[in-house]
């Protein structure tokens, strides 16, 4: 991963991108969308260093908040997320991605207007009203990925998605 000055380095070309006035507005969207992501990705890069320092600062779910907060800003959608879980700090990463990858996924995919995460020791529900139609295709990386990474660690992975929404349980082996 590039250096934390190399990443605002990048932060800040977007910047000047997004300001030329040749720039017309769709595009300037697109690059202020992923200044903004990038922005996120080195707060979270920053906040994963801290909490690997400060083992136990935060709870579960004010992480998975936070994370949210950050992926969903600038969209309409609402996040509810209720409970808690302790996760083995060695399995903590693996799950916090996975479900950075869920709510990206419900973001670009879905068209839901809210996603709801309940969080218990036994799992992980990640559920949205969005359109469903949900599935793992070749050449898509997103679900693959977050089923391999959980795997990695003992976790199942359930998915249902109808038109109603998707629900994905991820089952903790703890």
């Amino acid at each position: 991963m590039f250096p934390s000055h190399d990443r605002a380095a990048v932060g800040y070309q977007l910047d000047q991108v997004a300001g030329d006035p040749a720039l017309d507005n769709k595009n300037r969207r697109v690059i202020r969308d992923i200044r903004f992501s990038l922005s996120g990705l080195i707060n979270q890069v920053r906040d994963e260093i801290f909490d690997l320092r400060h083992e136990g600062s935060k709870s579960f779910a004010q992480i998975i908040t936070e994370q949210a907060e950050t992926i969903l800003f600038n969209s309409s959608i609402n996040v509810e997320i209720t409970g808690e879980v302790i996760i083995d700090s060695s399995h903590k990463f693996e799950v916090i991605r996975a479900i950075r990858e869920l709510l990206i996924n419900a973001k670009r995919h879905s068209k839901c207007d809210l996603i709801q995460i309940d969080l218990s020791d036994e799992k992980i529900i990640v559920k949205d009203n969005g359109i469903g139609g949900l599935e793992v295709k070749d050449n898509s990386y997103g679900i693959a990925g977050v089923k391999e990474r959980l795997q990695l660690i003992g976790a199942e992975v359930l998915i249902s998605s109808e038109s109603s929404g998707t629900k994905i349980e991820i089952l903790l082996k703890q």
